[in-house]
């Protein structure tokens, strides 16, 4: 076809008309599959009348696939040159964000204190549990001991290695662990950019994991806006404004470690990883705005005390006195003249002449409320998940503050502190395995992380090794002990009252169902003076119930009981010559010691039935369905309290350190003191000590049992009014253990009197409080003739503390307490005029018999010298209208 020239037009173009344009483009849409050409989608849908419309075809800017002739999509719009010097989307500057974690000193607290919750942690290198159940589906025949043992050898040297490395991840700053970690976690809180150089040797060795400044890395595109691939550049270090080195990501596509470019590889981690960006975003960016109005606010207080213009007072002129502009302003310079430093002069009274008035102004008390700046450090330390109470701020008075700060770390705890430590456990165990070559089979575990602190945690490990969930030696894995050699330490295992049972084999050795039975107790004693025959562990850790716990028909074993409570009885009665309380027994019969009627003693009930009689129903106490789930809550509340309050390990090195030295001196124990009595008087001894080295558990208990008290207090005026209206259900208005709940729904009246009861209970906290500085002093005593070590003893005593027995005792008891009385303080106000004793099924014999005496008038002497619950230590009974 020859083309004819056309004026304006070079020599050599080629001039097309409209009709050959056409045919061009719909032959480029009819030939899908030509290279570097866009393969639009089939658009077959009816084109309509109000439609939405006929989509249009891409414009292609980006390579297409081979196999479908479309481009993949980009990640996100990302700002065009994106990779050149200069050019970024990130809306804040890494320097405002350093300037910002420094400004106000709240910020830089919360980042302190988030540091210091990891780095002090313990942690370890150990197996892993897929590793674990892979080894048993391939070795079936072996057992799971034998199985773990085996790895544990072939791996030991392995974690040793790791072990050794991760104790000083950077020799060359020399830097240890919590030295290393602090560093990562001020580039993730303040810049989430964590930027990490792996440091070779030039034989390929990883020598160190250095800590780079994340605001100096730059992060790179591809043409889709992902991290570029290796051996394409991924990071480049911009230094005074210019790129200085550059370097590739750690894993190519498939996840390995690429060949070739060891030394050009950089670690690159964000916490809060986003779509829209290459960057994270950090704790200080999210609070950016709140610690600006702090600032703002520091600013304008600061301001007040500087350059503030408003003055104490001023004297409004009436013109009354007919004095000229130059004679007021004379006056005024004479008056402040003679005022001005003259603190004695301003305490006395002065005359003002005619035509002047006093007008005092407000000054920045007045205008200043403490509670908006309590509500700026919330916002603040919201950001950096962490609470008011860590900053050593609390809430404006209160009832239950204590139990509302718990509550709020229990909430920090999961969505903030748990959460971060299992990212630093997967960061470094992933460093590990691509970069120092740890065996897949380990990998890197931050100890204790099953609850919020080591009592708790303990807790959970005790409840799964009783009900055969986790072994004695998988516990001993968790906290990084070392394992037991005794096979059963490895088998799980049932743990009842009656015994233990092991689950493997235990159907072919023995009928289903069948138990070990339980090492005989010690016969019981009471050794408190209480009237109440103690449990075979201490003084009153439990109540036995001769009733629930099985009948005995040997009328021998029966003998020696009655006999053992009759001598106990005599014991009792020659230390209490007027007893506050009868001595109660679970089986001496009144036909059994005649002698003793009159006796300030309750007789067990003929037969060993201490059930209520037929006919006689105990009322049901709408209290019942909440005491003992709140107790159960403040149980451990007790147990990691006390754990805080008493430092273990520091005690017994100085207690084992100061009974050294009295070793090497004269003995100073009364040397007509031995066996039990010695005994006793190095236990005095030591309570003296741990007195001396500041241990106040009276301080540590009485917030705990005031707020357990409040909640208690709660309850009882909830069941009171329920059984008061015929209702069998109480209302609750609360979360259970939420006592600045609980507390804000009583009233006035009821507020008062709970503060009554708080205060007449004191002695009582007082006297808890010395019980268990007694305990502890018994440990500490035994120390000696026990040749125990340091971490023996600390051990003992972190048994002692974490007693759940006698916490369960002391919170149900106590509740127990607050329920009563707060129901016979409801009766008084709605004129109940006698109530009935209700006890709960398989009550003791004291109780059966108080409630087989009722109805009684309120604040009557029950039989068993009480006015109202609780009787004896755990009791549940109530007192409801006759």
């Amino acid at each position: 076809m020859t083309k004819t020239q056309v004026p304006g037009v070079g020599a050599g173009a080629q001039v097309y008309t409209a009709a050959q344009v056409a045919a061009m483009l719909n032959s480029i849409s009819a030939s899908p599959q030509i290279p570097g050409g866009f393969n639009p989608l089939p658009r077959t849908d009816p084109q309509v009348a109000f439609g939405p419309g006929l989509p249009l075809i891409p414009a292609q800017i980006d390579p297409v696939r081979q196999d479908t002739g479309r481009p993949e999509p980009r990640f996100n719009e990302y700002p065009v040159s994106a990779n050149l010097p200069g050019i970024t989307d990130r809306l804040v500057p890494w320097k405002v964000l350093r300037d910002a974690a420094a400004a106000g000193g709240i910020a830089r607290r919360c980042i302190e204190i988030r540091k210091a919750d990891i780095a002090t942690l313990e942690w370890a290198i150990t197996i892993t549990k897929s590793a674990i159940a892979q080894a048993e589906a391939d070795h079936p025949s072996m057992a799971r001991a034998d199985i773990e043992a085996d790895l544990r050898k072939r791996l030991s040297p392995e974690i040793a290695r790791c072990t050794a490395f991760w104790e000083q991840p950077d020799p060359g700053q020399d830097e240890e662990w919590p030295d290393w970690i602090g560093k990562l976690l001020e580039e993730h809180l303040v810049l989430d950019a964590v930027a990490i150089y792996p440091r070779r040797t030039y034989g390929g060795d990883l020598y160190a994991l250095e800590i780079l400044d994340g605001s100096t890395i730059k992060v790179l595109r591809d043409y889709r806006g992902g991290r570029p691939v290796p051996p394409q550049p991924a990071f480049q270090q911009h230094l005074w404004g210019f790129p200085r080195g550059e370097y590739v990501a750690d894993v190519d596509p498939d996840g390995a470690v690429p060949d070739g470019y060891s030394a050009d590889q950089l670690i690159y981690k964000r916490r809060n990883v986003r779509a829209f960006t290459p960057y994270g975003y950090s704790a200080v960016e999210q609070a950016l705005e709140d610690l600006d109005v702090w600032l703002r606010r520091r600013q304008w207080i600061r301001a007040e005390f500087t350059d503030g213009a408003i003055p104490a007072g001023v004297l409004r002129n009436t013109a009354a006195n007919g004095w000229t502009p130059q004679q007021v302003l004379e006056y005024e310079t004479a008056l402040n003249d003679a005022w001005s430093g003259q603190t004695l002069e301003r305490h006395r009274l002065r005359i003002l002449p005619p035509g002047f008035e006093l007008e005092s102004m407000a000054d920045v008390a007045e205008k200043y409320r403490p509670e908006y700046d309590l509500f700026l450090l919330k916002q603040l330390a919201s950001h950096f998940a962490t609470t008011i109470a860590e900053l050593n701020f609390t809430e404006p008075g209160g009832l239950g503050s204590s139990g509302y700060h718990e509550g709020q770390a229990d909430i920090k705890e999961r969505s903030a502190t748990m959460p971060t430590y299992r990212w630093i456990q997967n960061l470094v165990t992933q460093i590990s395995r691509r970069h120092l070559g740890m065996a897949p089979e380990l990998e890197f575990r931050i100890l204790g992380l099953e609850s919020e602190d080591e009592a708790a945690a303990d807790m959970v490990a005790q409840s799964r090794v009783q009900w055969g969930r986790m072994t004695l030696n998988e516990d001993r894995d968790r906290l990084g002990l070392p394992r037991y050699a005794f096979p059963e330490a490895d088998m799980p295992m049932l743990m009842t009252t009656r015994g233990v049972v092991f689950l493997e084999g235990a159907s072919e050795v023995a009928e289903p169902g069948e138990l070990i039975g339980p090492v005989q107790a010690p016969p019981q004693d009471d050794a408190d003076a209480d009237g109440e025959l103690d449990a075979p562990y201490g003084p009153d850790t439990d109540i036995s119930n001769p009733a629930t716990s099985g009948s005995d028909d040997d009328s021998e074993q029966t003998a020696a009981k009655k006999s053992q409570e009759l001598a106990a009885y005599r014991r009792w009665i020659r230390r209490n010559a007027t007893p506050a309380r009868p001595f109660r027994f679970a089986y001496l019969t009144k036909a059994d010691a005649p002698e003793l009627d009159g006796a300030p003693v309750i007789f067990a009930a003929p037969g060993g039935d201490d059930r209520p009689k037929a006919g006689d129903p105990s009322p049901v106490w709408p209290g019942w369905d909440r005491d003992e789930a709140t107790a159960a809550v403040w149980q451990p509340r007790i147990v990691r309290h006390l754990m805080a309050a008493v430092p273990a390990d520091a005690l017994a090195e100085r207690w084992l350190a100061r009974e050294l030295v009295k070793t090497d001196t004269t003995d100073r124990t009364d040397p007509g003191q031995d066996g039990a009595d010695s005994d006793e008087w190095a236990a005095t001894l030591a309570a003296a000590f741990l007195t001396s080295e500041g241990i106040d558990l009276t301080g540590i208990l009485a917030p705990l049992l005031n707020d357990l008290w409040t909640e208690g207090w709660a309850i009882g005026h909830a069941a009171a009014r329920a059984i008061m209206s015929g209702r069998a259900k109480a209302l609750y208005g609360w979360a259970v253990g939420d006592a600045a709940d609980a507390a804000r729904g009583l009233t006035a009246a009821t507020r008062m009197a709970l503060a009554v009861f708080r205060q007449q209970s004191a002695p009582l906290v007082r006297s808890i409080a010395a019980g268990r500085l007694a305990a502890l002093g018994r440990v500490l005593g035994g120390a000696r003739a026990g040749h125990q070590t340091a971490a023996q003893l600390a051990e003992a005593l972190r048994d002692l503390l974490r007693d759940r027995s006698w916490a369960a005792m002391t919170a149900m008891t106590e509740v127990a307490r607050a329920v009563l009385a707060a129901a016979v303080d409801a009766y008084r106000t709605g004129q109940v005029n006698a109530c009935d004793w209700a006890i709960e099924p398989g009550a003791c014999p004291a109780c059966v018999a108080n409630h087989q005496a009722g109805p009684l008038p309120l604040g009557a002497v029950w039989p068993t010298g009480d006015t109202q619950p609780p009787a004896h230590p755990r009791c549940r009974c109530a007192l409801v209208p006759a």
